[in-house]
């Protein structure tokens, strides 16, 4: 049979165990109901016995990679590898080549495709705003005071916000001592901060009680 024809062209140059393991695996995941969650069965069988593609690019050049991947700039990165700039423009064009990459969008997702960028560490996606209802938003803004408490002068990022507008206005609640969480007025400092490109946060710290005004004493006048 032409190797074109072949499902598993693969797993025929497996010796013994390897095949029965990878048959047995199969057969296990096959033997499921007729619908969707079979044949994911099915898929992730075969993908967990499918080896992988041979890497094309160095320990170096999936390290640029990874930089780009976390948004560091051509610039950023020859800070970090203390590398001529055209040093580094070469290290990239390299990886694209050996990737059959047209850009560096490109490769990166070829490289995350394949599993080469094992070092990349992503953050987890923000919640979506409309997570933030009235009661989870009592619940953030307790923890962020309770942790501004425990570290005064220390700032922290509080949101997000929709628009700057509205972080501007809860900005000027928090600090006229307007949002419970974050009393008395003067105890913490607020200000609009843009986290993306269209979400703003507030920046804030805790700056201490405030001291509570005196009224001073008049003066006695001799009669």
């Amino acid at each position: 049979m032409a190797a074109d024809n072949l499902a598993f062209p693969w797993a025929r140059s497996y010796d013994a165990d390897q095949l029965a393991a990878f048959i047995e695996d199969l057969w296990g995941a096959a033997s499921g109901d007729d619908d969707l969650k079979t044949l994911d069965a099915i898929e992730a069988a075969v993908a967990k016995h499918r080896p992988l593609r041979e890497c094309p690019i160095t320990k170096r050049e999936a390290e640029f990679l990874t930089y780009m991947a976390e948004g560091l700039t051509y610039e950023q990165v020859t800070i970090v590898v203390g590398r001529s700039r055209d040093s580094v423009r070469t290290t990239y064009s390299t990886a694209f080549s050996k990737l059959g990459a047209r850009c560096g969008a490109q490769a990166v997702a070829i490289a995350l495709h394949n599993g080469w960028l094992p070092t990349l560490r992503l953050p987890d996606p923000p919640k979506p705003l409309a997570m933030h209802g009235p009661r989870n938003w009592r619940a953030l803004h307790a923890e962020a005071a309770a942790q501004m408490r425990a570290h005064p002068l220390s700032f922290v990022d509080v949101g997000p916000y929709a628009s700057r507008n509205s972080a501007s206005q809860a900005a000027r609640r928090v600090n006229l001592g307007l949002i419970p969480e974050f009393n008395p007025a003067g105890a913490f400092e607020a200000r609009p901060h843009r986290i993306e490109r269209t979400r703003w946060g507030l920046r804030m710290r805790y700056l201490g009680e405030p001291a509570a005004p005196t009224t001073p004493t008049p003066e006695r006048t001799a009669p």
